[in-house]
């Protein structure tokens, strides 16, 4: 799985950080929390940032001032995944590289989609969070401006709503 791998070698790289210090992890009998990713999905977002593969992005639903950045997640996510429920977020991806080649591939009819972020994002969430499913995600392309010619679509967004279950 190249997420997997992607996010394998960002961690030997020393790019992200760990999701808890050691002790901590010993302290909580080897139990990482959702709550706990939160800087490593930031730093994983960054570092694709400056590699120009993305321009910017966004943690969360733009219209809820609460649940986006830091908040993305919290305690009652916590134990929702502790209680054995699914959890689901949305990240936005502004201008990545693959835009346009997904689109095309996409609108094509394959089942292939050069996209390698979200499955870096499942990936480190099934590791670190040590899950035995698979985290599941649907990719949406946005374009922020409604345009009443279909052939007017011009996205600039990639949307990843996740579902994450225990």
């Amino acid at each position: 799985m190249l997420g997997k791998e992607i996010y394998k070698q960002m961690k030997e790289d020393g790019l992200v950080p760990a999701a808890i210090s050691i002790n901590e992890k010993k302290e909580r009998n080897n139990r990482v929390v959702l709550t706990d990713t939160i800087p490593i999905l930031q730093q994983m977002l960054g570092v694709f940032q400056s590699k120009n593969v993305i321009q910017s992005f966004r943690l969360g639903d733009k219209n809820d001032d609460v649940r986006t950045a830091n908040n993305i997640f919290d305690s009652y996510d916590d134990e929702d995944l502790r209680d054995g429920l699914a959890v689901d977020c949305l990240i936005s991806l502004f201008r990545p590289a693959t835009l346009k080649s997904s689109l095309q591939i996409t609108g094509e009819g394959s089942r292939f989609m050069p996209e390698f972020i979200g499955t870096t994002i499942a990936a480190m969430w099934k590791e670190e969070l040590g899950l035995t499913r698979v985290v599941a995600y649907e990719t949406y392309f946005v374009d922020e401006e409604y345009r009443p010619n279909p052939k007017d679509y011009f996205p600039n967004e990639q949307l990843i709503q996740y579902t994450i279950k225990p």
